[in-house]
C-alpha cells in the first residue's frame, strides 16, 4: 500500500493546517464569523500573515494570541532542536548504552585540567589506567584523557577530504578487535621522532586501557611535544558499530550537551522577548497621555491586554492589532514605536543576528572554567551543527548589513517621496522618521502600519510590495550560503548536485533563481484566479480602490506572510474582507504556501554519525565523478 513520504516540510504543512482547522472548533461556534472567515483568520494567525476580514471578540483574540506563538519561526525551530536532540540520544543509546551511561555526566571542565597537565608533562590519573608495578621506570602518560574542545570539535566537524599521505602515527580500523588486555598488554612502546630524539627524549612505554588504543599522535608545533588526540566518532565504522571508544563517546556526549544548551537559549529567547515587550508597554500605556487611552476606550480594549497583545504581535510578527487603524493612532508615540520596532526586528528578520549576539555576550560573562563556556564557544564556532538559524560571524554581519540597507532605503523613500503628502507630512520630522522606521520594519514581515498605505505615493506602495516579497531572501540565502558542508550534514535543503559550489557568486545566484521559480508562478496564479473571481468589481470604474494593483499587493502580502494591505475605504479590515469566498480561499492558499518558503526538506541527516556522513560524502563524490566522466565522454 502506498504511503506518503514523511519529511520535515510535510510535517510542517500538517501542523499549520491542523492549527488553521482548529478555527472551526474555537472561532466559528461564537456565531459572528462565517466558516470561511473563521478559517481565514486561523490561516492568517498560523502563518503570521496578519490579514483580517472581521473584528473578533475577546476569547477569539486569546486564540489568535496563542496560535502564532506555537507556529512561529522560533517555536518551530525549538521543536527542531528537540527532535534532533531526541534522535541523537536514541542513536547513542542504540550504539553503546553502557558507555553512554558511563560518560553522560562528565563535565567538559576536566578538559582544561587535562590539557594543562599534559602541556606541563605532569602525570594525569586515569579511571581506566591499569595498575603498574612500583619498579617500572617508564614515563607515565594518561591513557584516558577527556577530549579538549579543539579535539572534539575538529573531529566532529571536519569535512572528509581525499586521502593524503599521513604525517602522523595512526592505527588501522580494519585490524581485528583487540582481545581483553592482560598484564603484558597494558603498555605499548613509543619511539620518539627525530626531533625529539635530538632533544634527548627517551623511548618510553605508554599505558593503554581496553579499547583506548584508538589514538593518533600528532606533533604540537609550539613545543615540539607529543600530545594524544583522540579519534572522533568518525572511527565508528559501519563494520563495527557496536564498538565505541571512551573519547569518541565523550565527544558525542559533549555535542549532545551543546544541543541541550542551545535548546535552553532559544527557549529563553522566545519567552524573554515576549516578557520584555509586556514590561515596556504596560507601564507606558497606563501612564500615557489621555489621547492614547481614549483610542483604546473607543475600541473597548483593556490597556493591559493591549500591551500584552501588542508585544506578542510584534515578536511573532503577526500584524494583528486591537485598534482598527493598526498602529496609526500611536505613530507619534515615541516609546511604543521604538519598542515595537525593536521587537519586530528581533522576532524575525534580525533573529539570527540577535541570537548570535546573545550567545556571544553569554560567552563573555560566564566563568572561564565553566562547561557552559565551552558549549557557547562551540555554538559560535560551529553554529550550524545545532541550529538552522544560527550563522557564522561573516554571514551574520552580511545579514545585518542587508537588513539595515533595506530598512534604510524604505525609510528614505517614505520620507522623500511623500514630502508634500498630507497623509505623511502632518507629523514633525522626528516622529515622521520614527514612524517611517516602524513602517519599514513592519514591511519585512510584521504587517502593522502607521500610515494609510492607500494614500501614500505609488512608488512607496511598489517599494513596500517589493520588500514584502524579498523579506525572506536574506535569511534563506544566508542559510544556503553560510556553510555548505554543515548545511548538507543537517539536511537543510535538497541535494543540489547541479550547483557549482566552488563559485560563491554563481552558487548564491543559482539559489536565487531556484527561489524565484518556487515563488513567482504561485503568486501570478493566485492573482490570476482572484482577478477572474473579482472581475466585475475590478472593472467597475466607480471602485478605484478595487483594482488589479491592490489585489496584487494583497496576494504578495499574503504570500510573504506580512499582512500589509491597501484596504478598502468602506471597511477597516484588509482588502480581503471584500473578497468572495473563492478569493478568500485563494488568499489562504497563498499564506500557507508562503509560510513554507525556505524551510528544510528533511531532518534525517541531522542525526547521522560522522562515519555515516563520511560514507555519504564519499558516495556523493563518486557520483559526481561518474557524472563528470559521462559528460566528458558525451562531449568527446
Amino acid at each position: 500500500m502506498w504511503k506518503p513520504k514523511l519529511n520535515f516540510i510535510s510535517l510542517h504543512y500538517t501542523w499549520i493546517l491542523f492549527c488553521s482547522l482548529l478555527s472551526w472548533v474555537i472561532l466559528y461556534p461564537y456565531g459572528n464569523l462565517a466558516a470561511v472567515d473563521a478559517f481565514f483568520f486561523s490561516c492568517s494567525s498560523s502563518t503570521e500573515s496578519g490579514l483580517n476580514t472581521y473584528d473578533l471578540k475577546t476569547y477569539q483574540q486569546v486564540y489568535i494570541y496563542v496560535i502564532p506563538i506555537i507556529t512561529n519561526l522560533m517555536f518551530v525551530n525549538i521543536v527542531v532542536v528537540v527532535a534532533r536532540l531526541y534522535w541523537f540520544r536514541q542513536r547513542l543509546h542504540d550504539i553503546a548504552p553502557s558507555t553512554l551511561g558511563r560518560y553522560g555526566d562528565q563535565d567538559v571542565e576536566a578538559n582544561e585540567v587535562s590539557e594543562s597537565k599534559l602541556d606541563s608533562g605532569a602525570e594525569i590519573p586515569s579511571q581506566h589506567q591499569t595498575p603498574r608495578d612500583p619498579d617500572e621506570n617508564s614515563t607515565p602518560v594518561a591513557d584516558s584523557l577527556a577530549p579538549t574542545k579543539e579535539q572534539i570539535f575538529h573531529g566532529l566537524n571536519e569535512q572528509p577530504e581525499r586521502p593524503s599521505r599521513p604525517t602522523n602515527i595512526t592505527f588501522d580500523d580494519s585490524l581485528p578487535v583487540p582481545r581483553p588486555l592482560g598484564r603484558a598488554d597494558t603498555t605499548v612502546l613509543h619511539v620518539p621522532g627525530p626531533i625529539d630524539r635530538i632533544n634527548g627524549q627517551p623511548i618510553t612505554e605508554i599505558p593503554v586501557g581496553r579499547s583506548e588504543i584508538d589514538v593518533e599522535l600528532k606533533w604540537r608545533k609550539d613545543t615540539d611535544a607529543i600530545r594524544p588526540v583522540r579519534r572522533s566518532l568518525v572511527g565508528l565504522s559501519r563494520r563495527r558499530p557496536h564498538q565505541v571508544n571512551g573519547p569518541a563517546m565523550r565527544a558525542a556526549i559533549s555535542i549532545e550537551k551543546v544541543a541541550s544548551s542551545m535548546l535552553k537559549i532559544i527557549s529563553i529567547y522566545l519567552v524573554e522577548f515576549h516578557l520584555f515587550g509586556v514590561v515596556c508597554l504596560v507601564p507606558w500605556i497606563h501612564n500615557a497621555p489621555s489621547k492614547y487611552k481614549d483610542v483604546l476606550a473607543q475600541s473597548a480594549q483593556d490597556r493591559t491586554w493591549w500591551a500584552i497583545y501588542s508585544s506578542q504581535t510584534m515578536v511573532d510578527n503577526l500584524g494583528f492589532t486591537l485598534t482598527p487603524d493598526s498602529m496609526a493612532s500611536f505613530r507619534d508615540a515615541t516609546w511604543p514605536m521604538l519598542v515595537m520596532t525593536f521587537l519586530a526586528l528581533a522576532g524575525n528578520t534580525r533573529y539570527p543576528v540577535f541570537l548570535r549576539l546573545a550567545i556571544w555576550i553569554m560567552s563573555q560573562v560566564v566563568s572561564r572554567t565553566s562547561a557552559t563556556r565551552e558549549h557557547l564557544h562551540f555554538l559560535l564556532d560551529h553554529p550550524r551543527r545545532c541550529y538552522t538559524l544560527l550563522f557564522p560571524s561573516k554571514p551574520t554581519w552580511i545579514l545585518f548589513g542587508i537588513v539595515f540597507a533595506l530598512n534604510f532605503i524604505d525609510v528614505l523613500l517614505i520620507i522623500v517621496l511623500d514630502l508634500d503628502n498630507a497623509a505623511v507630512n502632518d507629523l514633525p520630522m522626528g516622529p515622521r522618521i520614527l514612524s517611517a522606521l516602524f513602517q519599514a520594519a513592519s514591511a519585512r514581515h510584521t504587517g502593522t502600519a502607521t500610515l494609510n498605505l492607500s494614500l501614500v505615493n505609488p512608488a512607496v506602495q511598489f517599494s513596500l510590495l517589493s520588500m514584502m516579497y524579498i523579506a525572506i531572501y536574506p535569511i534563506a540565502i544566508s542559510i544556503r550560503a553560510s556553510n555548505t558542508y554543515e548545511e548538507k550534514a543537517l539536511g537543510i535543503y535538497g541535494d543540489d548536485s547541479q550547483l557549482d559550489e566552488s563559485n560563491g557568486t554563481s552558487y548564491i545566484m543559482s539559489h536565487v533563481r531556484n527561489q524565484l521559480s518556487f515563488d513567482l508562478w504561485y503568486i501570478f496564479l493566485g492573482t490570476f484566479c482572484i482577478c477572474i473571481a473579482e472581475s466585475e468589481r475590478i472593472m467597475d470604474l466607480n471602485e478605484p480602490a478595487f483594482s488589479v494593483f491592490p489585489v496584487f499587493f494583497e496576494v504578495v502580502s499574503a504570500y510573504g506572510n506580512v499582512g500589509l494591505s491597501l484596504r478598502h475605504p468602506s471597511v477597516m479590515t484588509s482588502l480581503s474582507g471584500e473578497f468572495t469566498t473563492f478569493s478568500k480561499l485563494v488568499i489562504c492558499a497563498m499564506m500557507i504556501r508562503g509560510r513554507h518558503r525556505g524551510l528544510p526538506y528533511s531532518l534525517d541527516r541531522a542525526i547521522m554519525l560522522p562515519s555515516e556522513e563520511s560514507s555519504h560524502s564519499e558516495t556523493a563524490r563518486r557520483t559526481a565523478a561518474e557524472r563528470e566522466e559521462r559528460l566528458l565522454v558525451s562531449q568527446a
